[in-house]
């Protein structure tokens, strides 16, 4: 029984050491959840959308808010492995 015990922790561990997606890259951000019309914005964060895989930035007035999100684009980018502008395609079309 202790042998199976182990493993399962040791396989958990491994499964968190290698490849655990980062919880902030799933937290859906929506502005009303974050401010009340009548709250103050006290700054920005960067939030990952899971449609269209890209990283945006979004305000906050809660300073909870910092840990569910991103403090800056390059990390939501590295982190979440967001598609950057030039990847989306398109005619190719020019004005």
């Amino acid at each position: 029984m202790g042998k199976i015990i182990f493993c399962f922790f040791a396989l958990t561990l491994l499964a968190i050491a290698f490849g655990a997606a980062d919880q902030r890259c799933s937290s859906e951000y929506r502005v009303d959840d974050e401010c009340d019309s009548d709250q103050d914005r006290i700054g920005y964060i960067f939030h990952f959308h899971k449609s269209d895989k890209k990283c945006y930035r979004g305000e906050y007035c809660d300073e909870i808010a910092t840990t569910k999100f991103f403090t800056d684009m390059k990390t939501c980018k590295e982190t979440c492995k967001a598609r950057e502008d030039s990847e989306e395609g398109g005619l190719g079309l020019e004005d």
